[in-house]
């Protein structure tokens, strides 16, 4: 009898108890059960979407979930903050070091994170661009929270 992985469905070798890529309980699954474990997708949170994106830092090319853009985009919201808080605590004026420093760093993985989710969504990267009208924000939004396409697309496969 195989062994599976309950957390990512990898086959282990038979009598393990444990899996050898991620560490999760094996349990042995007659070989008609097997698709229930292969090909699981591992479920993405905010710290996996924040590593993931920022080892994307400049990758346009691809898919993202609306978790993965989601998650990510908490995650810059959140340390922009922080960085105003920073600058109104420390500065007397209206500079804005830290919260500036903050945002050039994170604007290019914000707009790769943004194309890779229209892509997920079977459109193109650039209509990112429509945001600049103003009034261009309300489909954005729309396509970034909407559903990607199920399967395979022009930009690959789906995260």
């Amino acid at each position: 009898m195989k062994m599976f992985c309950t957390n990512c469905g990898k086959q282990n070798p038979e009598e393990s108890k444990f899996c050898s890529s991620c560490g999760a309980s094996t349990e042995a699954l007659p070989p008609q059960n097997k698709a229930a474990y292969i090909n699981k997708k591992e479920e993405m949170t905010f710290s996996k979407s924040i590593s993931t994106c920022l080892s994307k830092y400049i990758d346009f090319g691809g898919r993202a979930s609306r978790p993965e853009y989601w998650w990510f985009y908490l995650f810059t919201i959140l340390l922009s903050w922080g960085g105003m808080l920073v600058d109104s605590s420390t500065y007397s004026d209206s500079t804005q070091i830290v919260s500036g420093l903050v945002n050039l760093a994170l604007f290019l993985p914000s707009i790769a994170a943004g194309a890779r989710r229209l892509h997920d969504t079977g459109r193109s990267g650039w209509w990112q661009l429509i945001a600049i009208t103003i009034i261009g924000i309300i489909p954005l939004i729309i396509w970034l929270a909407s559903k990607g396409e199920e399967g395979n697309n022009k930009y690959g496969t789906p995260s």
